[in-house]
């Protein structure tokens, strides 16, 4: 996966299987990809937050903190 744009720590925790570590550096890697690719403009808005979403983010709350949704 090419990401050139954001940088992407990566924890070892204490007790975390090279599986578990394995599956972490993945998903960290995607988030990483997709949040470049949304602010290079190669997705749509929906998409990445349906993306979010799958993820277990709360994208209302999420935009809110964005200041996208108006109280």
């Amino acid at each position: 996966m090419e990401n050139n744009f954001l940088s992407t720590p990566v924890l070892w925790y204490p007790g975390q299987s090279e599986c578990e570590f394995d599956e972490e550096v993945e998903l960290m890697l995607a988030r990483s990809q997709i949040t470049a690719d949304f602010l290079y403009g190669k997705i749509y808005p929906d998409t990445f937050l349906d993306f979010l979403d799958e993820q277990g983010f709360d994208v209302f709350e999420l935009a809110h903190d964005w200041q996208l949704i108006v109280p």
